[in-house]
């Protein structure tokens, strides 16, 4: 590990409690000895898993939804392909945010729901909200609630749902810092396991790959992007195709509320810049592209650098790969898990592994702000917990003009 994250490792109690470090660095430093545990625990539950997923895979029009708020949300994105190509079913992601206040616009009528619900805590009103939703519609709905808090009330609220099931990850994942990192990888792995659950074996195979990528990158990153969050940038552009389109908003999250809004960061696909969002790329951006292990995919990635490259347009490009190549020409910082090639690792695989660069760089950045990690948001705009909010009942209203409240106060 270098020596920039060993640095905040090392810092006395007093000291990490001084500049608000007793859990974020330590939290994005452990998460990939955890992941092992999460695919223990997805193990010991596929006896319980399987017949559900049986029961649900033989209605014939069915689909799978998966849904949480923020970080959990984008945890969707990374394993949406995933699911998709492995189950045989459509796959989709909805916020639980837009879906308490437009849920007819996210369920099918006439079909079968696999509600996946992703939570940290799992306390959010709208996840809570959203599940209670789903289970009103008059077609069958199946809960899948991956949560990283055995106690949260969406933890409680399977017992009483007709038709679900529950994994709870361990406790450690459950962060207690403000920004989710531990847990958005952890639940990500979780998701890659379900895609597997009718071929468990070869994620057996392919998990020591993604948890030894997951090393690397804790081992090599953090010198190079602690003094990368010392330059001058006050935006950012965060850059991800297939999998990694997930990768890239949930950085682009992490930097955002690691530095309290100070830096202002925008995501999109490596094509999709093009059509109109480059605009926002000014002499203090930072353009931060997640590279594709698809060669194909990557193709199109590398042909967008070599755009902003010709252009001479952004602060810098950071550039993260399993091995850079052709891309180390085109960036100013480059941060590799496998420069040798010996993993192989699949693209649809590799999102817990490069998100670590992003929680890092928000870490480091927000640092050289002189803001503490553990809760940047100074004045308290931002919570670990969403507070405030109430989900209403959407069958009441439509039905009475009545707005019930289904959970939150």
């Amino acid at each position: 590990m270098n020596q920039a994250l060993l640095s905040l490792l090392d810092l006395a109690p007093a000291e990490r409690s001084r500049r608000g470090l007793v859990y974020t660095a330590a939290e994005i430093a452990a998460q990939a000895d955890l992941w092992p545990t999460t695919y223990e625990r997805f193990a010991s539950f596929l006896p319980s898993l399987r017949p559900f997923l049986e029961e649900f895979l033989a209605h014939p029009r069915k689909c799978v939804l998966l849904t949480g708020a923020g970080t959990s949300e984008y945890v969707g994105y990374c394993v949406e392909g995933l699911l998709r190509r492995k189950l045989g079913v459509p796959v989709s992601v909805a916020s639980t945010t837009a879906l308490v206040v437009n849920p007819q616009g996210v369920f099918v009528p006439g079909h079968a729901t696999l509600l996946v619900s992703i939570a940290r805590s799992g306390s959010s009103p709208e996840s809570l909200g959203a599940v209670r939703i789903a289970e009103a519609l008059p077609d069958p709905v199946y809960h899948l609630i991956l949560t990283a808090n055995a106690e949260g009330e969406l933890a409680r609220e399977a017992a009483v749902l007709k038709r679900a099931r529950l994994l709870s990850l361990d406790s450690r994942t459950n962060d207690q810092s403000l920004a989710m990192t531990a847990a958005f990888s952890n639940l990500v792995v979780a998701g890659q396991a379900l895609a597997h659950a009718g071929s468990f074996s070869e994620f057996q195979r392919l998990l020591p790959r993604i948890v030894e990528g997951g090393r690397n990158m804790l081992a090599r990153a953090p010198d190079a992007l602690e003094a990368l969050g010392r330059q001058e940038f006050d935006r950012a552009v965060f850059l991800g195709d297939g999998a990694h389109f997930g990768t890239a908003i949930e950085s682009r999250l992490k930097l955002q509320e690691l530095t309290g809004g100070a830096v202002m960061c925008a995501y999109d696909t490596f094509p999709g810049l093009r059509h109109g969002p480059e605009a926002v790329i000014h002499e203090r951006t930072l353009v931060v592209a997640f590279l594709s292990e698809d060669p194909f995919a990557r193709r199109y990635e590398l042909d967008l650098l070599s755009e902003l490259r010709a252009k001479r347009i952004g602060r810098a490009v950071l550039v993260v790969a399993d091995r850079a190549g052709e891309a180390a020409r085109l960036a100013e910082v480059c941060v590799e898990y496998d420069p040798d090639g010996t993993l192989g690792l699949p693209a649809e695989y590799a999102p817990p592994v490069q998100v670590i660069a992003g929680q890092l760089l928000g870490l480091f950045k927000s640092l050289a702000l002189g803001l503490k990690p553990d809760n940047p948001s100074e004045a308290g705009v931002i919570h670990r917990v969403v507070e405030g909010v109430k989900v209403y009942d959407p069958l009441s209203f439509r039905a009475e003009g009545r707005f019930r409240v289904l959970a939150g106060r």
